[in-house]
């Protein structure tokens, strides 16, 4: 999942895991055969979209399992 910006993919996953704009939603090749989507199916998606997140914002360790860089504080 490549996304163009953070704004974006913050958007779509808003949206799609919003029970009132998608209150059954599907999946399935576009168009061919649609399914009702399993919980699965919507945490695989939102795992895709966060680690794409991830990758704009420099921090793929969070989703790579590589340790975090030390935070300095001011």
């Amino acid at each position: 999942m490549e996304n163009e910006n953070v704004r974006e993919a913050l958007k779509f996953l808003l949206e799609y895991n919003d029970h009132n704009l998608n209150p059954d939603l599907k999946v399935g090749e576009p168009g061919g055969p649609q399914r009702k989507a399993t919980v699965e199916d919507v945490q695989e998606l939102n795992s895709e979209y966060l680690a794409s997140i991830a990758d704009l914002l420099g921090m793929s360790e969070l989703y790579l399992g590589e340790p975090m860089p030390e935070r300095r504080e001011n």
